[in-house]
């Protein structure tokens, strides 16, 4: 398939209030603005996530050098926020520790990147003066540094999904073509709201260390479809068709990379003369129109939703087909398939318990 999902090496959140403490270890990322007794009325925290560059390689060598990259996190907990705001990211400037600290922690943990510091033991503080872009705050100095000329954002509003999901494509070529090193991405609420004393905010994702299906992950995501049919190949004519799905064994591991055939017949074929039986008879589905998604069975949660591009079916004359990589599917969870297509001017979803499992490889 042409989605590849990558899971973070580092991620943790620094504080103002506790401006030497790590929470490399939390399960939350905790992107938020609080009153506290340290800072009455100016707390804020930001977000540090990294991704391996040599999985980042192995992503991006998979596609054709044309591919969208997204950054995604995955909502824990919403409260406080205003109706209308947005979040951005840049590139970080400086490399960091992720430490294995926890926000509760007693005694507070120093032993990875905080706000005043970016390595572990208080050492090495952010260098703020030289950066390309930094944040002094109510005297607090610190916060991360990054690079000004690169950056995401998304604007929410009071009714939309609370999830991240940024187009980073421009900083993760930036990265690949060694323009600027992969010291990963700082996420931080945007403009004016970070710092305006009239909100206080909680907005907390999954990290890495969750024990949820949720953690953050960078998408990959790139055309991969080919049509190699020839005159003999017969298109699907109309929506009444049964659709099985081929290739499926049912239980897979996560490093497998599979590739499924979508074979459809018609449920009242024409009639015809013929001395072979209508029902060995497959035909394709509507080329550069028909998409599949991927669904947790728990959640009913789309972990790869339906994409006019990156999901798109192949066709040769045996039939359509796709190809998934596992890597990306949470071990010891049940999936279920799902293929969308446009047929004679009509969207028609086809759902008949396509299930699989993922399995961890030992």
């Amino acid at each position: 398939m042409g989605v590849y999902k990558i899971f973070p090496s580092q991620d943790t959140t620094i504080y103002t209030d506790y401006n030497t403490l790590n929470a490399g270890l939390d399960s939350i990322l905790d992107l938020s603005k609080n009153a506290s007794i340290l800072y009455p009325s100016s707390s804020t925290s930001r977000v540090l996530i990294k991704f391996d560059n040599t999985d980042l390689a192995n992503a991006i060598s998979k596609t054709s050098g044309l591919y969208t990259a997204s950054l995604k996190l995955y909502n824990a907990t919403v409260e406080g926020i205003p109706t209308e705001f947005s979040i951005q990211t840049h590139p970080i400037y400086e490399s960091w520790d992720m430490g294995t600290g926890r926000f509760n922690n007693v005694p507070e943990t120093d032993d990875g990147a905080s706000w005043e510091y970016k390595n572990a033991n208080q050492t090495n503080t952010w260098n703020v003066g030289g950066a390309p872009g930094s944040s002094y705050y109510s005297g607090n100095v610190g916060g991360g540094t990054w690079y000004t000329n690169y950056s995401a954002t998304q604007s929410f509003s009071y009714f939309s999904t609370k999830d991240i999901n940024l187009n980073v494509t421009s900083i993760v070529s930036a990265w690949y073509n060694s323009s600027i090193p992969n010291n990963g991405f700082i996420i931080k609420t945007s403009g004016s709201l970070e710092f305006d004393n009239n909100y206080n905010y909680t907005f907390n994702f999954f990290s890495r260390d969750t024990n949820t299906i949720y953690p953050p992950c960078l998408e990959i995501k790139w055309n991969d479809s080919t049509v190699t049919t020839s005159s003999a190949a017969v298109t699907i004519p109309n929506e009444e068709i049964n659709i099985a799905i081929a290739n499926n064994k049912n239980i897979f591991y996560d490093n497998e990379y599979v590739k499924f055939r979508v074979y459809a017949r018609e449920k009242y074929p024409a009639r015809v003369y013929s001395t072979t039986a209508l029902t060995t008879y497959n035909k394709i589905m509507p080329v550069g129109s028909t998409y599949y998604s991927v669904i947790d069975l728990a959640t009913n949660l789309k972990v790869i939703d339906f994409d006019d591009i990156a999901t798109k079916l192949s066709a040769d004359d045996t039939s359509s087909y796709f190809r998934l990589y596992m890597n990306g599917l949470e071990p010891e969870r049940y999936y279920k398939i799902q293929i969308k297509s446009i047929i004679d001017g009509g969207t028609y979803i086809f759902d008949d318990d396509y299930y699989f499992k993922i399995n961890q490889t030992v």
